[in-house]
C-alpha cells in the first residue's frame, strides 16, 4: 500500500464518521401526552411534566404545551398559530401553511423575530382530544433540521 492510498481510505474513514455524527438522531417520547418525535442525538430534555416538554442542543430548542379540547378543528388551529406569532410581533413571517404528518393535522407558520428563527405549529390528534402548541426556536444554519423534527410528530398509546 501506499503512503497516497492509506491518507485518502483515512480521510474518507473520518469524513464518513463525521457525517455520521452530524446526522444521528434519537426518538423522544412524552409518555404524559403520548408523543413521540426525532430530533438530533445530541438532544436534551430540560422540562418533562404534563405542563410541558422542552428539550435542546446549540442550534434548536423545542418547547411543547398541550392543549386538551375535544372541540378543537383545523380552523381553530391555523387561528392560534397565526394569532400567536402576530402576538409575538414576528418582524418576517416566511411561510404559513397547513401540516399533516402520521397522526396530526395542524398549521405551522416560520418566522422571524428580532433576527431569532422560529417554526410555530398547532397539532391536533386526529384519533384523540390532544392537542399541541409546538415552537422550535433554531440557529440560522439549522431551518432544515427544525422541519424534520416538526414533521416527525407521531402519537401513541
Amino acid at each position: 500500500m501506499t503512503f497516497k492510498f492509506c491518507s485518502r481510505t483515512l480521510l474518507l474513514a473520518t469524513l464518513f464518521l463525521a457525517q455520521q455524527s452530524v446526522f444521528a438522531q434519537q426518538e423522544m417520547r412524552w409518555d404524559t401526552h403520548g408523543v413521540g418525535f426525532i430530533v438530533p442525538e445530541n438532544f436534551k430534555i430540560e422540562t418533562n411534566n404534563a405542563e410541558e416538554y422542552t428539550a435542546s442542543n446549540d442550534n434548536l430548542f423545542l418547547s411543547i404545551i398541550p392543549i386538551q379540547d375535544e372541540n378543537l378543528t383545523t380552523d381553530h388551529l391555523a387561528e392560534a398559530v397565526v394569532e400567536m406569532a402576530k402576538e409575538l410581533e414576528y418582524d418576517v413571517v416566511d411561510v404559513a401553511d397547513e401540516a399533516s404528518m402520521q397522526d396530526f393535522t395542524g398549521y405551522y407558520v416560520i418566522g422571524q423575530k428580532d433576527g431569532v428563527n422560529a417554526l410555530l405549529m398547532a397539532m391536533m390528534d386526529t384519533e384523540s382530544s390532544t392537542n399541541l402548541l409546538v415552537v422550535i426556536v433554531y440557529a440560522d444554519n439549522s431551518e432544515r433540521m427544525a422541519l424534520k423534527i416538526a414533521n416527525s410528530f407521531f402519537a401513541y398509546d
